[in-house]
């Protein structure tokens, strides 16, 4: 059944136009902050101008009182258009608020891998097992081996990519990393490290040295699978 309408405001009631600028919900936050705003408020931020504006303040309170606030995130598309005086645009507002936050809540609380062994740092690439092109990336690790970051340097032609270690080191420096994992691919399935594949990896270790930034591993891969030139005893 159809809720009944919202029964007409009290005379002694002040509209939301009438109500003194600073403490309008949008003016209150410009001046304290949204810490300071109240559920009610905040609620009417986000309906905005998806209803009248002299109605924002009701309908904030109307929707608080009908669901509670802890059940607001959990509320469908179909339950926030329920609700007389939200249409089919502001229920898809609330929902993709709410959506987003807990998505943003979800990434706060997923541990980051670890790269404790070269299959760790295989795992982290699957893109490039197959790829036409050569590419080099970089996988930056804490004092932990948990994943800061994961940069591609560069990409290259169909033989081979190569670039200065300080390209490398740079944004081991911005992330704040303990150490790294380089990892490249040979478009032509090849797993066996080149002369320039070992030289290239000596260079990039005694570049991190200098700035105490440690090179852990050079992963080669391709459809075949991988090498690490640490197991192999050329890092």
């Amino acid at each position: 059944m159809a809720e009944p309408a919202i029964s007409p405001r009290p005379s002694n009631c002040p509209r939301i136009v009438e109500i003194p600028p600073a403490l309008r919900p949008r003016e209150k936050m410009l001046r304290r902050g949204a810490a300071a705003l109240n559920a009610g408020e905040l609620l009417a931020l986000i309906i905005g101008s998806g209803t009248r504006q002299e109605g924002v303040m009701r309908l904030a309170e109307k929707i608080l009182r009908r669901h509670g606030l802890e059940r607001l995130p959990n509320l469908t598309l179909a339950q926030w258009r329920e609700t007389s005086g939200i249409g089919s645009a502001l229920a898809c507002r609330f929902a993709a608020i709410f959506e987003l936050s807990r998505r943003m809540r979800r990434a706060d609380e997923e541990e980051p891998p670890k790269v404790a062994r070269p299959q760790d740092a295989h795992v982290l690439v699957p893109e490039l097992r197959r790829a036409r092109k050569e590419h080099l990336v970089a996988l930056y690790l804490d004092a932990q081996n948990r994943l800061l970051a994961k940069e591609t340097i560069t990409i290259g032609s169909l033989n081979t990519t190569r670039t200065h270690p300080r390209e490398i080191l740079y944004p081991a420096i911005q992330h704040l990393a303990l150490g790294f994992v380089l990892v490249h691919n040979h478009p032509s399935g090849s797993l066996t490290p080149s002369v320039d594949d070992v030289e290239f990896t000596r260079s990039v270790r005694r570049a991190g040295e200098l700035i105490g930034i440690e090179l852990y591993d050079h992963l080669i891969v391709s459809a075949r699978g991988f090498v690490s030139l640490k197991e192999k005893g050329l890092l």
